[in-house]
Formats: structure tokens, C-alpha cells, sequence
């Protein structure tokens, strides 16, 4: 697969219009595919993301997948991309739309699988939301617990948002305690219908690895670093079930790629399964982009996401040190 992009280059050495080949998938010359695009806001950080992953649905015949996380709200409105790349739009919290993904599906509903995936859940909603501390994250585990339990035997085994509300609200008032963030978040998630409930019209879609989706979260006051933990969740989960990725000719099929706009607002948060995907994503043909605005925000003290970024590419930046530069780019001033 390549990419034949226009390279915005200036000065007299160069020449407008110069032809880059970007061989994303060549295991002969690459460690992985995931890629970053940085440079501060009206530089064209977006313009040059969708290009390149138009060319690859295109090149790909639309074998390739994408999840796109729109945090702007501004590619949703770009019918051109959306018709070139036959992506599919989800607007939250727009003209009821929600997302046809249930959070809680599992390969298997016996009680460790259950176990596992509560615990997994709170930890998610505690990374994101500093105010869920230790009773909180319990409280949450024994309503994932609950929910489940009351769908058991049923012929869609997996609850829903509302119904972990209601099992949490249960405990809370036959503990006689107050509503606090715990049941506040999980209010929002019920209310707002973001994800997939019982009693919806259609069913909830069997993986997320195969769909080509732009999720428009701008409109959302609150959770939207939890949607986007949520449903990357999700893609780790089919990832890991996944046989490794066919490679032909040192080219390795990309399945799927996760693309996260605006990632500034979102690389300080404790994602593991993000850094799951980023780590083993390779043999399974599953690749990261992100776009943000400066070379530091791949520096995060907890994990250091540009020494796992193969590809990256630097439009204009304020407030950028030429060290930083060097490490993302790999190289040195000499």
C-alpha cells in the first residue's frame, strides 16, 4: 500500500508539488505503520490526514478500515471526504443518533469473563474521570456485576448503560447514600443514549475491526475522552482475538487504522488499551495516526508514545524546542 502525497514544502531549495511515496505497510523498511501529524491549529494538519486516508481506502479497495474521532466537528461536514473514503457518520448528541456498540458484549459470560471485564470498566471510567476514587470504582464493579446477572439466561446476555444505572442507583439507596460522580456519569451515558441500548431498532454490531466509521463527539459537553476509551477498548478486545495480519511480498495488510484528531486533549489520559494497540498492533495489522499540535504531547510521563511512532510528520509549531524535534524525528542537528 502507499501513499502518494503532495509535499507543502517553501523556500527556494525546493519545489511546490514534490511527489512523497509513503510505504506505510513495508516491513522490510518499517518497525510499524502508526504515524503522527503535528503543527498549531490552521496549518492544514487535518487536510493532509484525510488525504492520506482517502489514498489508502482507495488503494486499499476499501479492504482497509478506519475509526475516525472527530473532536472539531468539522470533518463530519466534509461530504466529499465522507463520499471518497465511504466512511459511515455517527453524530453524538445530534438528531438522537447514538452508536451502535455495546460496551458490555463479551466472547464469553461466565463469571471470571464477567469479573475481569468490570474491573476493566471501573479502572477505564477512574482513568478518565479523577473524581471516581477507590469506593466509587467498587460501587461500579458490583453494578457491572448486577447488570449482567440480570440479563443472564436472557437472549442478549450483556447489559446495558441503563441498566448498570439501575443496579448502581439500587445499592446506593439501600445503602442510603447520596448520588456523587459515579452515579452522575453513568446518568449521562443512560440519558444521552450514546451507545447501544436495549429496546434499540437495530442490532448492536458484531465488531468494530471491519467499519469504516467517523464518530463525531464536538457536541458533547461532558465524555468524550470515555466514548473514544470505550470503543478502543472494544477494537483491543477484537484485535488481540485476531490471527497475525497476511504479509505479501513485505507488504503487510493493514486491517484497520484508529484516528484520533485533536490528540492533545486526549494522550495525557492513561489509556492502556490504547497503549496495547500501539504496542502489539503490528503483527495484527492494526495501526494508530494521531493529529495534535506540538512534538510534546507524544511525551507522556507514563508512556512515551513517539518512540513507537514510525512515521512523523511536522507542519509549523509554537513553543517547540529543537530537541524535541530531533527525537520525534529521529535525528540530529549535524
Amino acid at each position: 500500500m502507499k501513499s502518494s502525497l503532495p509535499v507543502a514544502a517553501s523556500g527556494p531549495a525546493r519545489d511546490w508539488g514534490t511527489e512523497l511515496v509513503m510505504e506505510l505497510n513495508n516491513t522490510a523498511r518499517h518497525a510499524n505503520s502508526h504515524l503522527a501529524i503535528m503543527g498549531k491549529p490552521g496549518v492544514g494538519k487535518t487536510q493532509f490526514l484525510l488525504k492520506i486516508l482517502t489514498d489508502i481506502r482507495v488503494q486499499s479497495n476499501f479492504q482497509t478500515h478506519f475509526i475516525y474521532f472527530d473532536y472539531k466537528g468539522d470533518v463530519v461536514d466534509n461530504t466529499r471526504f465522507l463520499e471518497l473514503a465511504r466512511v459511515q457518520p455517527f453524530r453524538l448528541l445530534q438528531g438522537g443518533q447514538s452508536l451502535p456498540i455495546n460496551p458490555f458484549i463479551l466472547p464469553a459470560y461466565d463469571d471470571q469473563t464477567i469479573n475481569v471485564s468490570a474491573r476493566e470498566k471501573s479502572e477505564s471510567f477512574a482513568s478518565i474521570n479523577s473524581k471516581l476514587g477507590v469506593v466509587q470504582k467498587g460501587a461500579l464493579t458490583e453494578a457491572i456485576r448486577a447488570a449482567y446477572a440480570k440479563r443472564a439466561g436472557s437472549a442478549a446476555p450483556y447489559p446495558d448503560f441503563p441498566d448498570v444505572l439501575d443496579m448502581a442507583t439500587s445499592a446506593y439507596e439501600a445503602d442510603d447514600k447520596n448520588d456523587d460522580s459515579l452515579i452522575e456519569v453513568l446518568r449521562d451515558l443512560s440519558v444521552f443514549e450514546l451507545f447501544w441500548r436495549h429496546g434499540s431498532e437495530i442490532a448492536p454490531i458484531d465488531r468494530v475491526s471491519n467499519r469504516t466509521m467517523l464518530i463525531d463527539v464536538h457536541a458533547m459537553p461532558v465524555l468524550k475522552e470515555l466514548v473514544a476509551y470505550l470503543v478502543i477498548e472494544r477494537l483491543y478486545k477484537e484485535m488481540a482475538s485476531l490471527p497475525d495480519s497476511p504479509v505479501t511480498e513485505g507488504k503487510r495488510t493493514i486491517r484497520t487504522i484508529l484516528v484520533i484528531d485533536e490528540a492533545h486533549n486526549y494522550l495525557s489520559q492513561k489509556n492502556i488499551f490504547l497503549q496495547r494497540i500501539i504496542r502489539e498492533g503490528r503483527s495484527k495489522g492494526v495501526v494508530v495516526f494521531f493529529a495534535s499540535q506540538s512534538p510534546n504531547d507524544y511525551q507522556q510521563k507514563f508512556f512515551n508514545f513517539q518512540e513507537l511512532l514510525e512515521f512523523a510528520y511536522i507542519f509549523q509549531c509554537d513553543g517547540v524546542s529543537a530537541n524535541s524535534v530531533q527525537d520525534i524525528l529521529g535525528c540530529n542537528l549535524s
